[in-house]
């Protein structure tokens, strides 16, 4: 008897990618429906969508055409330490940088930006009522759904699954990471905080290519989540006196030329210890 198979062998890139979007639009219909009929709670809810959106899609679409759930990310073991040590690094050397490109993008003068602006705006009202919870509970809560599921899913999703696939389209590294990181900020739905977010996917794409381990951009994100997270708490429970995650709240023109120094330097020293592995 003929037995059959989901997995579709020695597919193209471009099939691919389409059929990554396709499954991503089938998983985030479904997400609706149910948020639609389930009377959850917004944060039950959000994390709820983030497991299907992002894990359910990349597990279908690894399952069809890498002939696994997991197996597409990498996963080396070699200097794995080190690569976590630099994206948390990373994470704190960049805030001043992203911190101050998040000012200009903010004061973009769009026409007819107004209705995204209010978007914006109302989403972040929604998520100062989590973050402003300040209970063990709530706290370890926002932890969870704020920090670490959406850490893992996106890398999942982006680097894992897209990122890999559009290198392989394009054939350029850098343009496979920066159009993944485009995609990435555009299907975040804030106009006024996007291109950050493209930077910020470029630093997860870079540390998933150097490393070639998918834990490390899951730290990294998981690690810029948790500022926001735990600075908050800090915040609303009066024990700092200022709102470290407000914009601009960290930026400064000699601290923003340092970072951007810091940032590049250590992009030329990976760049070159990689020819130099190649080399050897």
């Amino acid at each position: 008897m003929k037995r059959y198979s989901f997995f579709f062998k020695d597919t193209k890139p471009f099939v691919k990618l389409m059929m990554l979007i396709c499954i991503f639009m089938v998983f985030t219909s479904i997400s609706g429906f149910i948020m639609l009929f389930a009377n959850l709670q917004p944060l039950l809810a959000q994390a709820i969508s983030q497991i299907i959106m992002f894990g359910g899609s990349a597990i279908v679409w690894g399952i069809m055409f890498e002939s696994s759930s997991y197996k597409f990310m990498e996963t080396k073991k070699n200097n794995t330490l080190y690569y976590i040590a630099l994206s948390i690094l990373l994470v704190f050397i960049a805030t001043p940088f992203i911190d101050g490109i998040g000012i200009w993008n903010d004061g973009w003068d769009i026409k007819s930006g107004e209705a995204f602006r209010q978007m914006e705006e109302s989403a972040s009202e929604i998520m100062k009522g989590f973050l402003s919870n300040t209970t063990p509970l709530g706290l370890t809560i926002n932890i969870i759904v704020i920090a670490l599921l959406p850490a893992i899913m996106e890398e999942v999703f982006f680097r894992g699954a897209m990122q890999r696939t559009m290198i392989n389209l394009v054939k350029y590294r850098f343009l496979g990471i920066l159009l993944t990181s485009i995609i990435f900020s555009l299907l975040h739905f804030q106009l006024f905080s996007c291109i950050p977010r493209v930077f910020l996917g470029l630093f997860l794409g870079y540390l998933y290519v150097i490393s070639q381990n998918i834990i490390v951009p899951i730290i990294f994100h998981f690690i810029n989540n948790l500022t926001v997270v735990v600075g908050s708490y800090l915040f609303y429970s009066n024990l700092i006196e200022f709102d470290i995650n407000k914009l601009g709240s960290v930026y400064n023109p000699l601290l923003f030329i340092i970072s951007i120094l810091l940032i590049g330097s250590i992009f030329i020293y990976e760049k070159k210890k990689a020819k130099k592995i190649q080399i050897e």
